[in-house]
């Protein structure tokens, strides 16, 4: 099986470095960083538990925008964990709220997240029609040239996985 391309990449070493400065700082922000650097560091059960902390505060905030992004921040945990049919309905709901309160880069970081769970799950087709609206997407945003081509380069690497692997 071919690996998810849509995986980002990390600095295991500065993701650790940043965690330890944290150490146990309790603001929303320190909280929602915390989650996403245990993420990273693949300490998936620590990472939930922010995560979820995180969704806490930020519900507390009663600011609708925070908490969407908190919940993008579970679904990537949850994704990670292998819980895929829960992060892609989490990751589904947070994109429809983005696009209804017109929250455009919420928008398109759900989107990708969404061809990212898509791709996990091997629904290469539904993961390829997620890619092209957040061309679309980006494109209106206007996106510079260099964040295009590599959505580009995500849906040919899709695309090339569409005919290559068995439905």
């Amino acid at each position: 099986m071919i690996s998810n391309s849509l995986h980002e990449s990390a600095d295991v070493h500065a993701a650790q470095l940043r965690l330890d400065e944290l150490g146990t700082a309790r603001s929303t922000d320190a909280v929602a960083e915390r989650a996403e650097l245990l993420r990273v560091l693949g300490r998936l059960d620590e990472a939930i538990q922010a995560a979820e902390e995180s969704y806490r505060l930020a519900f507390f905030t009663g600011d609708r925008e925070l908490v969407t992004e908190a919940r993008l921040r579970r679904a990537r945990v949850l994704q990670d964990k292998g819980s895929l049919d829960r992060a892609l309905s989490e990751v589904r709901a947070c994109r429809q709220a983005a696009r209804t309160e017109s929250w455009g880069e919420l928008e398109a970081s759900a989107l990708y997240q969404q061809a990212s769970i898509l791709v996990d799950l091997r629904k290469l087709e539904e993961a390829r029609t997620a890619i092209s609206d957040l061309v679309g997407l980006r494109a209106s945003q206007g996106a510079p040239p260099e964040q295009l081509a590599a959505l580009d380069d995500a849906l040919e690497v899709i695309m090339r996985r569409m005919l290559t692997e068995p439905s």
